[in-house]
Parts: structure tokens; C-alpha cells; sequence
């Protein structure tokens, strides 16, 4: 009886022991040969490896540890995540709909006109100023006289200064091309947040 009781402690202690699932791992060494293993040595880790079940079926795959380059490319990444989160956080604060947009790039463009306006009659202006200088300086040519140093500056003064008017036109008739990418970018990015199918322009 005591040796019926000794065999079943024994079978009790083996079998536990025996059902225990062992793990195994499969990596690449330095000479590129894949290794089948109960561990993996440090050195090997940061490469990825798999770990197997005990009937040689892959239960897990660890990838390799990222590169400089693709830790670099996810910051980027992250990066323009968050700058696009943030845009779109303030498209949606500024505007409740395309068409509050769509108002909002009118009212710019508008500025904008305005300012062209404002040049084109300051340019008209100076032509008119630019015409009695000349006359002056023609009637002066006339009676044989030398045209005034007083007529010569101003005419010089005048024309510089339609240049600069005429190069504020220039520069707004851009600004205004400018506005109307930028609107159109953000007109196409607010349908998207609101899920609507904008109206064509």
C-alpha cells in the first residue's frame, strides 16, 4: 500500500511538470543564420525576433527596434500631426460653416480691392501733377529759359513715387492670389471636418 501511494506522489509531481507549455525563440544572429533558442541574447534583441509555442507555432513577432532615420521620419510625422490637429481645432473655432468661411475670404479680397483702388487713384493723381511739371518745364524750354532744379526734382519725386504705387498694386494683386489659395485650402479642409460636399465656386 505504502508503494501504491509512493507511485501516485510521484505521477502527481511529474505531470504538471511535463503539461508546462515552454517557450522558444527564434532570431537572427550576426552571420545571418536563424537561431532557435529558449532565450535571446541581449545583443540580438533590438533585430525583432518571434516566439514560439512549444509545437513551433509562432505566437508573437517583435519587430526590430526603429532606425535613426524611421525614429526621425515618426517624430515628423507626429509633428505634422499635431501642427494639422491644431489648425483644424482653429478652422472649426473660426468658422460654423463653408459658407462663414466663404464670407470671411470675400471681406479680405475686398480689403484688398480697396487698396488697389486707393493706388490706381494716387497713381492718377500723380499723373495729373506729372503733366503740369512737364508743362511748366515745356513752356520754360520755350521762352529759352533752363527748367528750374525746383521742376526737375519734383518730376523726379513724382515718378518715383508712381513706381512705388504701381509696385503696392503688384504686390496686393499676389497677396490676393495668395488669399484665395489659402481659402481655397481651408474651404476644402473645413468640408472634410464638417462631412459636407462643399458647393463649387
Amino acid at each position: 500500500m505504502k508503494r501504491i501511494l509512493n507511485c501516485v506522489a510521484l505521477t502527481l509531481t511529474v505531470l504538471p511538470l511535463s503539461g508546462v507549455a515552454e517557450e522558444l525563440y527564434r532570431y537572427t544572429d550576426d552571420n545571418g543564420v536563424v537561431v532557435l533558442d529558449r532565450q535571446v541574447p541581449p545583443r540580438f534583441i533590438a533585430n525583432g525576433y518571434e516566439v514560439l509555442d512549444s509545437h513551433g507555432r509562432v505566437k508573437q513577432v517583435i519587430p526590430p527596434a526603429p532606425t535613426v532615420e524611421e525614429r526621425e521620419a515618426q517624430r515628423r510625422e507626429q509633428e505634422a500631426r499635431r501642427k494639422q490637429d491644431a489648425e483644424d481645432a482653429t478652422l472649426l473655432r473660426l468658422y460654423s460653416s463653408v459658407a462663414d468661411l466663404d464670407r470671411a475670404q470675400a471681406r479680405q479680397l475686398q480689403q484688398l480691392d480697396n487698396q488697389i483702388a486707393v493706388a490706381r487713384a494716387n497713381i492718377a493723381e500723380l499723373q495729373v501733377e506729372r503733366e503740369t511739371l512737364r508743362s511748366q518745364a515745356a513752356d520754360l524750354e520755350r521762352a529759352g529759359r533752363k527748367v528750374e532744379q525746383g521742376i526737375i526734382d519734383q518730376l523726379a519725386t513724382v515718378d518715383a513715387e508712381t513706381r512705388r504705387q504701381q509696385q503696392r498694386i503688384e504686390r496686393t494683386q499676389a497677396d490676393i492670389e495668395a488669399v484665395k489659395a489659402d481659402y481655397a485650402s481651408q474651404r476644402a479642409r473645413l468640408a472634410v471636418l464638417l462631412g459636407v460636399e462643399p458647393a463649387a465656386r
